[in-house]
């Protein structure tokens, strides 16, 4: 047919005629999710192998697949549905639709139904808007509703927020903060776009040897963005709070670069009132007033020519490259200095740095503008690309035998290849901390010819050694004084009320130079937000009541990957959780081996169940083999602590194109998370397991539509709607969340490529676990209405721009 005619509509109504399968019915259920998609895909291939150029258009009928309100939750067609959509990507665009058909089964064959159906398959050929709809038959009005999909970009509207919860309070800080102190507030969701400045207590009484400082403006560092972020690596204990850490590790207390005036002073320093003042502090300053040792500002000369905005971004990266340079490579006249990712602050003064000592500067940055700004300003006659290993060469070519220094921020194959650059005797300076905390090998063989490697941690010198500290930062503000050392370009201003945009730009990675943020030199208007929480759950819908915790067991399918793991840990550590059985398919023996990638995630496990007094069985059970599931919870059910929580996070993450999809592929994949939960679902009724909550991963990407991912997306979809199906038609606990990328764990942490694309092409943005679990219980108090809720963090500018 399709070589005779020129034009061809195909309609995929099989799923149509499958009737709605009993709980009971496991064979039927495997039977009829296998078929359906396996035959769909197997008619696709057809098509695109008889005409590769020019495809029909393909109309699939389901009924009731859905999940608008009112739907009946037909669970055995929601894997198809998530297939036909992501596989709309692969298909030419707008010409595979999904019309799903909602009437009883009486009403099915209604001629205002048959004839909506016919209209909307002759009118969506010519729109690009309506590949998804539901035609839904008003018994009462005898008409067909059209109910679509509607996607739209958020926008910033008026909300009048609940006054018990929030309360405004407008200042001008330049004329205001001393009366009306104030500090920026890193909320507990760590999403940028969220941050708010809230009133601040000054300090009654200084210690001694310590100052009082106003501050003028802050700099911003990397360092502040991944704090803000959740993301800063620490080696701190696993989930413990903010405030209990120190100062210096805690991710609510951004900021360490300052400038301000001392308003306050102890008799045994020797600073006194209204000196202007210069300094750095790893207890946060983001402040307009803070409270630091005395060794940690130095005086800023009268005569002095840059700006408090200027000077504010200096400390780090100044103290940075002196202690990097001076303290610990002892650079000299005539050296060699390769630079990696120059265009930064810290770039730039190790730049400045190196030409005043007189040594040789080679440096690389990632685009052609940046380049060329390190050629044309700052005068670096070798410049190259640090996106790709071709520096390499370059240097090589240039410098036969190495270079002396190379000071690297690069991270991955391309900080080995950086190693094997240097010169006999020569030091590799680490400032990045990736390879750092990743714990990422290095080859000893590569420092042979008496070649260092230094790893630089400022904020530990800060703590450790603060008289270093205070000499380097005279140094920094002689050499600004002598000229040696110049402002960063550009030095981008932001008033306290542009804080989140300030951010914002620093997390992009794309900015070159620094920016910083007024304070109390600021004359325009900020609104500090006062915060009141009222109590947002009640003690029955708290997730992890006491009967769960100290009478139950948690059941966790796929519980050897990095999210079981890692959940179980914060669920003993910080809810009190005293018994979890972790069930794989994979031997314990297998999960101790140190070649397994959770392997270190199961060591840190075993410590907090002996330091907690937890019980964790792992238990060697196939999640697809109903008679083995059964039996575990069963044989739970007759003990003192039934299963009364299951986290179904078992998963086959291949993904595959359409062209290499087969019927073995969509029963290996769907099989863990569809037959799984579908197993899971029954066993828990047929055994009566008093559940209080039923919690299954779904994932971010069935909300995406990327290529290759349809075979994932159909078991995402079914966790939706099954969860949908327990909550509205049975009246039992469920919650099918789509995971966004967790720090740590999870199947975009095994997959770093497809990370850094969702990273680059939707502006997608990686969460902290801990976040994640918190904002889940969250969703456990409000599954009733939404039991398929969708976390994310992204950066919308980049998601719209990509739109």
């Amino acid at each position: 047919m399709m070589t005779t005619y020129k034009q061809l509509y195909i309609v995929f109504a099989w799923p149509f005629e499958q009737t709605c399968l009993s709980d009971n019915s496991d064979l039927g259920f495997k039977e009829h999710e296998e078929s359906i998609c396996g035959t769909f895909i197997q008619l696709l291939q057809i098509i695109h192998a008889i005409s590769p150029t020019f495809l029909p258009f393909m109309f699939v009928i389901t009924r009731h697949a859905q999940l608008n309100t009112g739907s009946d939750c037909n669970i055995i067609e929601s894997p198809l549905i998530g297939l036909v959509r992501s596989l709309m990507v692969e298909y030419e665009q707008h010409r595979l639709k999904l019309i799903d058909l909602q009437a009883l089964p009486t009403m099915i064959n209604e001629s205002v139904l048959v004839h909506a159906l016919a209209q909307y398959m002759k009118t969506s050929r010519y729109t690009k808007n309506t590949d998804e709809i539901v035609l839904r038959l008003d018994l009462n009005e005898k008409t067909v509703k059209h109910i679509a999909w509607h996607y739209e970009m958020l926008r910033t509207h008026d909300k009048k927020e609940d006054q018990s919860k929030l309360k405004q309070i407008c200042i001008i800080p330049q004329q205001d903060a001393n009366q009306q102190p104030f500090r920026l507030r890193v909320p507990p969701s760590r999403f940028l776009a969220e941050l708010i400045w809230i009133p601040d207590s000054r300090t009654k009484e200084l210690l001694p040897g310590m100052v009082e400082v106003q501050i003028h403006c802050v700099g911003i560092n990397f360092r502040d963005v991944l704090k803000a972020r959740g993301l800063y690596p620490h080696t701190r204990k696993f989930a413990q709070l903010d405030e209990h850490q120190p100062h210096m590790n805690r991710d609510t207390e951004p900021g360490s670069d300052f400038v301000g005036t001392i308003i306050r002073a102890c008799p045994s320093v020797s600073f006194q009132p209204g000196d202007h003042v210069v300094g750095i502090s790893v207890r946060g300053v983001f402040h307009s007033h803070i409270t630091v040792d005395s060794t940690q500002v130095v005086r800023i000369p009268s005569e002095c020519s840059l700006t408090d905005e200027q000077l504010s971004v200096m400390p780090v990266i100044c103290l940075t490259v002196i202690y990097s340079l001076k303290y610990r490579v002892h650079l000299r006249r005539g050296q060699t200095v390769l630079i990696h990712a120059a265009t930064g602050g810290a770039g730039q003064i190790c730049i400045q740095y190196c030409q005043w000592i007189g040594a040789r500067v080679l440096a690389t940055a990632g685009t052609e503008e940046k380049r060329r700004f390190l050629r044309e300003h700052c005068g670096v006659e070798y410049v190259f690309n640090s996106r790709d290993n071709s520096f390499v060469s370059g240097v090589r070519s240039i410098l036969p035998h190495g270079v002396d220094v190379v000071i690297n921020s690069l991270s991955g194959i391309l900080l080995q290849e950086s190693i094997k650059l240097l010169a006999d005797h020569g030091h590799f300076v680490e400032w990045g901390k990736r390879d750092v905390f990743d714990k990422s090998p290095l080859s000893m063989f590569d420092f042979r010819s008496d070649c260092s490697f230094h790893v630089i941690d400022l904020v530990s010198l800060c703590m450790k050694h603060p008289t270093i500290c205070t000499a380097m930062l005279q140094e920094m503000v002689d050499l600004l004084m002598q000229s040696k050392l110049k402002a960063i370009e550009p030095t981008v201003v932001y008033e306290p009320s542009q804080v989140i945009e300030a951010f914002m730009r620093c997390n992009s990675g794309q900015a070159m130079g620094k920016a910083v943020v007024r304070l109390t030199n600021s004359n325009e208007s900020l609104c500090l937000n006062s915060v009141h929480y009222n109590s947002l759950i009640e003690d029955n819908d708290i997730m992890f009541p006491s009967n769960v915790c100290q009478q139950g067991t948690i059941l966790i399918s796929g519980g050897f990957g990095g999210l079981g793991l890692t959940m179980s840990r914060w669920m003993i550590e910080k809810r009190g959780v005293k018994r979890i059985n972790l069930m794989s398919r994979r031997t314990l023996a297998e999960l101790e081996q140190s070649s397994n990638p959770q392997y270190e995630d199961w060591l840190r496990l075993k410590q907090t169940i002996n330091e907690y007094h937890a019980h964790v069985d792992v238990v060697q059970a196939d999640v697809t083999n109903f008679d083995q599931v059964h039996d575990l919870i069963k044989k739970l059910s007759h003990t003192s602590y039934p299963v009364r929580g299951i986290i179904h996070s078992a998963v086959v993450a291949e993904d595959r194109t359409l062209a290499k999809m087969t019927q073995e592929y969509l029963t290996h994949v769907l099989a863990a998370k569809v037959r799984g939960a579908w197993i899971l679902h029954q066993v828990t009724q047929l055994t009566h397991a008093p559940l209080h909550f039923f919690l299954m991963f779904s994932s971010i990407r069935n909300h995406l539509l990327e290529v290759a991912s349809s075979g994932y997306n159909a078991g995402n979809q079914f966790l939706d709607v099954l969860a949908h199906h327990r909550m509205t038609q049975l009246n039992l606990p469920a919650l099918s969340v789509s995971l966004p990328a967790v720090s740590g764990a999870g199947m975009f942490h095994r997959q770093r490529d497809m990370l850094s694309t969702l990273q680059s092409t939707h502006g997608f943005e990686v969460l902290p676990p801990i976040a994640v679990f918190e904002l889940i219980e969250r969703f456990h108090a409000n599954q009733k209405t939404c039991p398929c809720p969708v976390i994310f963090a992204v950066n919308w500018q980049k998601l719209y721009e990509r739109r």
